[in-house]
């Protein structure tokens, strides 16, 4: 069932009939089961290299874990922040900030936005490298979780921040975008929130509580979008996933 998703949110591609735009859309509440496939992932990462490098070398794990992290999910989501901040720094009406974040052109704002966000990201991954032998007892289950599990919490919660904005919405123009905006409902959303919730709290326990950073984060970037451009898209979307995981990954060090 999440073979359609993994292929629109990842890198990963499995066998199977070719991608169906319609049915990815009809499946959005369960992304944050993607976010869970993709922090997992790199909560294996990040402890594998903690092995392999000593805690003075970081910044070599950091730099690895991202690059191995972009190559499971590629950088669409990115590239969505970038075109947000482009169309949003665009001065005149709706019609050209559309313009100017359709446009293939990279622009100074589009520049900021991502160099700044990857600073954030790799300041906040490197402490997770430091960390990544400690464990931490924030469940109330009977067991511990290494510090490292804070990227299935981080990648959960950008997910649900693209939940968000999509049952937000409205479209600000017609496509990809736009297919799952029609398809959102709040009984879809629902979903989506007792599985991001279910699955994290199960995991960490009253850390969950993170994830509104990503119910917050798709909602900020969704006001945003419509004060620009009338409503949502693709972009946005990718948007809300990057500002949600930044949000939640520094909550996450500030807890532990």
């Amino acid at each position: 069932m999440t073979r359609v998703l993994l292929g629109l949110l990842t890198r990963i591609r499995l066998p199977g009939p070719a991608f169906d735009l319609q049915q990815a859309a009809r499946q959005q509440h369960l992304f944050p089961l993607i976010g869970m496939i993709v922090g997992a992932l790199a909560t294996v990462l990040c402890v594998a290299l903690g092995h392999l490098f000593d805690r003075g070398e970081s910044m070599i794990s950091s730099a690895l874990l991202l690059a191995g992290l972009y190559a499971i999910t590629g950088i669409i989501h990115t590239e969505g922040l970038a075109d947000l901040a482009d169309g949003a720094m665009t001065g005149g009406d709706r019609s050209r900030k559309l313009a100017a974040m359709k446009d293939p052109h990279t622009g100074a704002a589009a520049l900021i936005a991502v160099v700044l966000c990857l600073l954030i990201l790799f300041s906040l991954v490197n402490h997770l490298c430091i960390r990544s032998d400690d464990f931490i007892g924030l469940t109330p289950f009977p067991w511990t979780v290494p510090v490292a599990v804070g990227f299935v919490v981080a990648e959960v919660s950008g997910k649900l921040a693209m939940n968000t904005s999509m049952l937000l919405g409205p479209s600000s123009h017609s496509g990809m975008g736009s297919a799952f905006v029609e398809n959102a409902t709040g009984r879809r959303y629902a979903v989506a929130l007792l599985l991001a919730f279910g699955v994290c709290t199960l995991i960490v326990g009253l850390g969950s509580v993170i994830l509104l950073a990503g119910i917050a984060s798709g909602a900020a970037v969704t006001l945003m979008a419509r004060r620009h451009f009338g409503g949502v898209s693709g972009d946005v979307f990718g948007a809300a996933n990057e500002v949600g995981r930044v949000s939640a990954l520094l909550l996450w060090v500030m807890i532990i």
